[in-house]
């Protein structure tokens, strides 16, 4: 079972990294169970936080997030506000991070463990609401703190002699009261007092003894961690392996954790009868060889077990069934006396065979869940490009064309990444994607692509169009100033000039496997440009099949994962028009 977080380990991680989180900015949310919060400043670049419930908070692995849901609401709220502090309220298992916009996220360690957002101290939401005497997390409440114990960092010592009450061990006061969880062993360790000792018991020394251990621990706490026999730890305690911040022992604590999936469940249950059925299989053929290697013996005692005559190597008989053995070296072998030797021996090789086609089924179903594996373990070690976020391809002139997934990522790649000697592309029908296409020394045929590529992303696909109009202009064409009275809604653009029109373009996109940077990606762009990247791609074509099931057959022939398919379709239903095997002239696509 995972352990959390203690206050101690609290405290230290926020000493160790807090200077990674203050001054920084919010650049994106993603909420589902947990809680990931990309975080960039100017000294330390883009920093993933995790939040994870029940009690873990640390830096991990950076990976792609994709805001939906209720992300949506967070990101709206929370994007681009400045982290002003992270604290940990009294020493509680709490963590709350203040932000100059009155904005909080509190993330409460215990119990479920609950992730909180707040304005100006008010319930804003919650990943739990709940309630209970004299507090509740309610939406529109004043957010208040569970009671906690004593706050061990502010206390003094006549606070401390205060809480030295009860008819209890001094272990357990030292863990509850002032909030130390385990810790407490090692502090009546180095205080030199027995941990069984009742509080009514202590010494006026051993009470001095133990507040200034405890002040000790915590002064001396740097945010250096430890992991001492499985352990996560915030100071040494034993045999230890040691880093320099506690964020790297909790990841290696994380990692070292395999919750088994179902799928290793059943793996396992697979394997543990696949050894049952090979040992039966075994004892079964070699029953039946037994038989036939030695027929003559088996038909004399065959006929000796019908005539009732003694058999000296009979074993046992229970009615017409007995169990006899050639010498030493042979197996038990049990024989009906209703059946000849020869078919006795076809009956063990029978079912043999049966226990083969099971073993065979079984290795089928264990290589499919390997097959599941190995993708997982892809997914998981692919490098995700920047561009991946947008829609993008790469033309068959090796430029880069980017679109906008959404009215926000419409803004943000004409706003970012549409240059002075870049082009900006548009497909002639109201709500098509804006495109921006890179000026690598590019001529029509990029242009071209590009067009066709926002017309497969644009309402023209979902309403079955074969084939539409597209334009491009140059950059000093594009605006977001509008005529007077006018309002240029966000993710839109004002085009002033001459609009370079491209008549009847095909909405058709090949979609297969190319490399960019010695990494092996999935790319839908328009076919042309796939030729030139690999030797075998599938053409789609607005259809009557669902997207689902269209991302289902692709992900299938490409062994690859489904919801990145799905990523990267475009909206509605559509139609298989080939696959395509061909020879093509491998280019670099970025690679040296």
């Amino acid at each position: 079972m995972r352990e959390t977080l203690t206050s101690p380990d609290i405290h230290s991680w926020i000493i160790a990294n807090s200077r990674f989180i203050v001054g920084s900015f919010v650049k994106k949310i993603v909420f589902e169970d947990s809680m990931v919060i990309r975080l960039h400043s100017k000294d330390y670049g883009n920093r993933d936080l995790y939040l994870t419930p029940p009690g873990f908070i640390y830096f991990g692995e950076k990976r792609d997030l994709e805001v939906k849901g209720q992300s949506k609401f967070l990101n709206d709220i929370l994007e681009n506000s400045k982290v002003e502090s992270i604290t940990q309220p009294n020493f509680d298992r709490i963590v709350r991070i203040d932000f100059f916009s009155g904005k909080s996220i509190v993330f409460e360690m215990f119990g479920r463990g609950n992730i909180i957002l707040l304005e100006n101290n008010r319930i804003l939401f919650a990943r739990e609401y709940r309630e209970w005497r004299g507090r509740a997390i309610k939406r529109g409440e004043e957010y208040k703190y569970p009671p906690s114990p004593v706050n061990p960092l502010s206390m003094d010592f006549e606070k401390f002699l205060g809480e030295l009450r009860g008819d209890y061990e001094i272990v357990g006061v030292i863990a509850t009261r002032f909030n130390l969880s385990h810790y407490s062993e090692i502090v009546c360790s180095l205080a030199g007092v027995e941990k069984d000792k009742k509080v009514m018991d202590l010494s006026e020394d051993e009470k001095i003894r133990i507040f200034e251990t405890i002040k000790s621990f915590l002064s001396g706490l740097d945010g250096r961690g430890y992991l001492c026999n499985g352990k996560i730890m915030c100071i040494k305690s034993g045999e230890c392996q040691n880093f320099d911040n506690i964020n790297d022992a909790i990841l290696a604590y994380l990692k070292g954790i395999r919750v088994e999936s179902e799928e290793e469940r059943i793996e396992k249950e697979q394997k543990k009868k696949l050894e049952e059925y090979k040992k039966l299989s075994d004892i079964y053929r070699s029953m039946g060889n037994e038989i036939i290697s030695n027929i003559q013996w088996y038909n004399e005692i065959y006929e000796k077990l019908r005539r009732k005559e003694k058999i000296d190597s009979l074993i046992s008989i229970d009615g017409k069934i007995a169990r006899v053995r050639r010498d030493e070296s042979a197996p038990e072998i049990e024989l009906d006396i209703t059946r000849r030797p020869s078919e006795i021996a076809q009956g063990y090789f029978s079912e043999s065979k049966k226990l083969d086609e099971k073993i065979k089924g079984i290795m089928e179903v264990i290589g499919k869940i390997k097959k599941k594996e190995i993708k997982k373990e892809k997914k998981k070690e692919r490098r995700r490009f920047w561009f991946e976020r947008f829609r993008w391809f790469i033309s068959s002139e090796n430029s880069l064309v980017l679109a906008g997934r959404d009215a926000k990522t419409n803004e943000e790649v004409v706003k970012k990444y549409l240059g002075e000697r870049d082009y900006y592309v548009h497909a002639d029908i109201h709500g098509a994607p804006s495109v921006v296409v890179k000026n690598d020394g590019i001529t029509e045929k990029t242009l071209v692509e590009a067009g066709i590529f926002g017309l497969c992303y644009s309402k023209a696909w979902n309403a079955g169009y074969m084939a539409g109009d597209a334009y491009w202009v140059t950059f000093s064409q594009v605006s977001k100033m509008a005529e007077s009275g006018e309002y240029v809604p966000r993710g839109a653009w004002v085009i002033r000039g001459k609009r370079n029109y491209m008549r009847n373009l095909k909405l058709e996109l090949g979609i297969g496997k190319i490399r960019y940077e010695n990494e092996e990606i999935l790319m839908a762009g328009p076919v042309d440009s796939l030729k030139q990247k690999t030797n075998y791609y599938i053409v789609i074509a607005p259809g009557d099949t669902s997207k689902e099931n269209i991302a289902k057959i692709i992900s299938e022939k490409f062994s690859w994962d489904i919801d990145d398919v799905m990523s990267i379709l475009p909206p509605g239903p559509g139609r298989i028009v080939e696959e395509k095997h061909e020879a093509f002239e491998h280019s670099n696509n970025g690679e040296e």
